[in-house]
């Protein structure tokens, strides 16, 4: 046990092992030492001494040893664990059409897409643990990290931005759909093969895969789906570290195209898919509420680690898979492994699986935000009539800083919600029905999986992890930088305005690039297919 100098009280601590070990000062005194938290404007004395608040103040003091962190057991809400959370929402079906990217790009290129992609999904995730730091401390919510992106990008860009967040995860939910559909088909279609199993028609596994997963979509609680969620993980890896191995094994450096970096018309729609694989940014928040001692380094640690894992597993299927099939490699690598290779066809069957599975997963949210979108196009009507009544403007943006304090220090208020459900049974079926069969008909007429994640990256990617936490971030530059000279200041929001440009331009471009790829496959006129054949094999 221990006495805290900190907040100024004794207490007993039981179990010092959840703090690590403590290394005390000479110099703290436990009645003449200045408070840290009255450093930070909390009256300590009205602040409840409770293992979360003690924890998140000693923190800086502890001290585990290496092995210790290495062996130790993972905990929800470790370092460790949080790692592997956020990583794993990034890591999906855009690993596969990153061997695609490679041929388009070149080998060189291709690589430095990663890479280049890696930088910029950890800067603009860091932008986001810094923006909401800022905001949650000017609001008194010291220890407290509970805040989702929503909440952020309406607290700091008002709520039209907000809505147009909730238009953008709709779209990128549902084109999330759309492109597990089309893997699962040609997953399925590849395990046929290897079974010598005749397929009735080629869209027949894509209705099967969406009629099985219908009856699970309807459901308005998926919680106890949320173990599909690990077997999607643990199917990818498992292909990404077969396609791994098949390509140690058998691939080649001679023949590859020359030059190795090559930037041709499709080159935007290459980097966009590279966008989408990283994307994990609208979870961010989620992990920072729930992890131990959740300090802004904290959390930048585990973004950091994250990034690096995904960009080694990244640039290991892709170089794998660009190095065995060269010119021949398909928008969904998967189509070009032969049937009789045992390892890539259990792959196969577990991928199908997995996401048929997970589609659910995909759908819930995809409806939910469509109906925080409604709630909030509604919410903007009654303002704007108010407004109009009363003659205040149309003004309804939030100011950054002048959110109403919270009463206790540390505490955020909660508002209860109704555990009843807003809109009818017959409205969330019709929803839910619309939904999948808008996905099931994109699915049977889209040249290919490259082209939804191209789309998306250009979209959807773009907006959640680059557009808004640049805005935002720039928002909040003047409160974090407050000892940095006006210069310094503006130089940086000029970086920041320039390369939010670039990547609204690429993202213009691979847009609509692929929406006419989609609208002339749906027209009939045909299309530069991506798919590939799917028994194509060196």
């Amino acid at each position: 046990s221990f006495r805290s100098p900190i907040l100024g009280k004794d207490k007993e601590v039981e179990d010092s092992n959840d703090y690590g070990s403590i290394h005390r000062s000479n110099s703290m005194s436990s009645t003449n030492s200045p408070s840290m938290l009255g450093a930070i404007g909390v009256d300590p004395n009205n602040l409840e001494l409770s293992k979360k608040n003690t924890e998140t103040v000693l923190r800086p003091m502890v001290h585990t040893p290496t092995l210790t962190r290495v062996f130790s057991r993972v905990e929800p809400g470790s370092l460790r664990g949080s790692i592997f959370t956020l990583s794993s929402s990034a890591i999906g079906a855009g690993v596969l059409s990153l061997p695609y990217v490679m041929k388009n790009t070149g080998l060189l290129l291709g690589g430095s897409l990663c890479l280049i992609g890696a930088v910029l999904a950890l800067m603009s995730m860091n932008m986001l643990v810094d923006t909401a730091d800022v905001v949650l401390f000017a609001r008194g919510m010291i220890g407290d990290r509970s805040i989702t992106y929503s909440e952020l990008v309406t607290h700091i860009l008002g709520e039209k931005w907000g809505v147009m967040l909730e238009v953008t995860l709709v779209v990128y939910c549902f084109g999330t759909v759309v492109g597990y559909l089309l893997v699962i088909g040609r997953s399925i279609a590849g395990l046929c093969d290897a079974l010598n199993v005749e397929l009735p028609s080629p869209g027949f596994p894509i209705i099967a895969a969406a009629i099985l997963a219908l009856p699970l979509a309807l459901f308005r609680d998926i919680s106890s789906l949320a173990l599909s969620s690990l077997l999607a993980i643990c199917a990818m890896c498992y292909v990404c570290m077969s396609i791994t191995y098949r390509g140690l094994e058998g691939g080649t450096m001679e023949e590859i195209p020359q030059p190795y970096a090559r930037v041709e018309a499709d080159f935007c729609s290459s980097a966009t898919i590279v966008f989408f694989a990283y994307n994990c940014h609208v979870n961010i928040f989620s992990i920072y509420s729930s992890l131990q001692y959740p300090l802004v380094t904290r959390m930048k640690k585990v973004t950091q680690r994250a990034v690096v894992l995904e960009v080694t597993l990244y640039l290991c299927v892709a170089t794998s898979g660009y190095l065995l099939f060269h010119d021949e490699t398909s928008g969904n690598i998967l189509d070009n492994f032969a049937a009789d290779d045992i390892l890539l066809t259990i792959g196969k069957a577990s991928v199908a699986t997995a996401l048929t599975a997970s589609l659910p997963l995909c759908l819930h949210p995809a409806r939910e935000n469509l109906y925080a979108l409604l709630d909030k196009i509604q919410n903007l009507k009654s303002a704007s009539r108010a407004n109009q009544i009363t003659g205040m403007g149309t003004q309804i943006s939030t100011p950054l800083l002048n959110a109403p304090q919270s009463r206790t220090p540390g505490r955020t208020p909660r508002v209860a919600k109704s555990s009843k459900p807003k809109y009818s049974f017959c409205f969330h079926v019709f929803v839910t029905l619309s939904m999948m069969g808008g996905a099931l008909y994109l699915a049977l007429n889209v040249p290919g999986v490259s082209v939804v994640f191209s789309f998306l990256g250009a979209t959807a990617c773009v907006i959640i992890c680059y557009a808004l936490p640049i805005m935002m971030y720039i928002s909040v530059l003047d409160h974090r930088s407050v000892l940095s000279s006006r210069s310094a200041i503006l130089a940086q929001k000029f970086l920041l305005w320039m390369l939010l440009a670039v990547l609204v331009i690429v993202g213009a471009i691979s847009a609509s690039d692929s929406a006419m790829q989609i609208a002339k496959m749906i027209s009939g006129s045909g299309g530069k297919s991506t798919s590939g054949p799917s028994n194509s094999s060196k």
